[in-house]
């Protein structure tokens, strides 16, 4: 059963009985040459590749090769990592976040952000493989084997950051509404997910909508746990879509560090 610690995060647990719905959701990305790495994320959907450079600014550079002219917005590299860090379950990227530049708001995250490249500058000596998971194969495998969270996740809205204690500055105070599994105005699938939703605010129905958030919490922990792990080494660059693919890493120790760039392109919402 997903607990709930005290910052709000929930975690979900691995189940044993849930493991048919996730066999083989996981997924270990292609290699390919910055030259071709836009011909394999049209096709799978995430690419690596291998020793693009020592720099993080080569986020920028692929960004702009893999995308094109779809690329409409970029939202700052920011560095990640840390030291001796614990499991970070599946996720995809994301954010509210805002601030006042000269009298005018401006997003510096976006909750839409709808392609993810991350840079690893520094491996962990120990631990901190890579996981992916497919969301449109596990969404479709919902639908025949269990109708009934798929429902939920395709037809209920959530407040998607809703047990978040203490928001940092710049965080609106605005619940963000939507589902778990929804389309884009033009047809894009978005496949979600948030340690930290909640029913909406006087959700008639409370207790069944946190059960099945719950519920999808841990078959996340499960689809986590079945899924293949790989290895970013130092220079490798990783792009995915951000609205297909959920992603997390293993523990780690000693020192990791990694840069991630988000951006929206012309299919996000």
């Amino acid at each position: 059963m997903a607990q709930t610690g005290a910052d709000g995060r929930r975690r979900g647990e691995a189940r044993p009985e849930l493991k048919g719905l996730v066999d083989d959701v996981g997924v270990t990305p292609r290699a390919a040459s910055l030259d071709d790495a836009g011909a394999v994320l049209a096709a799978d959907g995430v690419v690596r590749v291998p020793g693009a450079g020592n720099d993080p600014e080569v986020l920028v550079v692929a960004a702009a090769r893999v995308l094109g002219g779809r690329l409409r917005e970029l939202f700052g590299i920011r560095p990640q990592g840390g030291t001796d860090s614990p499991v970070l379950g599946l996720h995809n990227d994301g954010a509210f976040l805002e601030g006042d530049v000269h009298g005018r708001t401006v997003r510096l995250r976006d909750p839409d952000e709808d392609y993810l490249l991350m840079h690893c500058s520094v491996p962990a000596p120990s631990g901190g493989d890579s996981v992916l998971v497919d969301g449109y194969a596990l969404a479709d495998r919902l639908a025949t084997d269990d109708p009934g969270l798929h429902a939920f996740l395709t037809g209920a809205d959530v407040d998607f950051f809703g047990s978040r204690v203490n928001p940092p500055r710049g965080v609106p105070d605005t619940p963000l509404l939507r589902r778990m599994i929804e389309h884009t105005r033009g047809g894009r699938r978005a496949v979600r997910a948030s340690d930290y939703a909640l029913p909406v605010p006087r959700e008639p129905q409370w207790d069944e909508h946190l059960a099945r958030i719950e519920e999808y919490a841990d078959l996340l922990a499960t689809a986590f746990e079945a899924a293949p792990r790989f290895r970013m080494d130092a220079g490798d660059l990783l792009v995915l879509d951000n609205y297909r693919f959920l992603h997390g890493r293993d523990a780690f120790t000693g020192s990791r560090a990694l840069h991630v760039l988000s951006v929206r392109t012309t299919e996000a919402f």
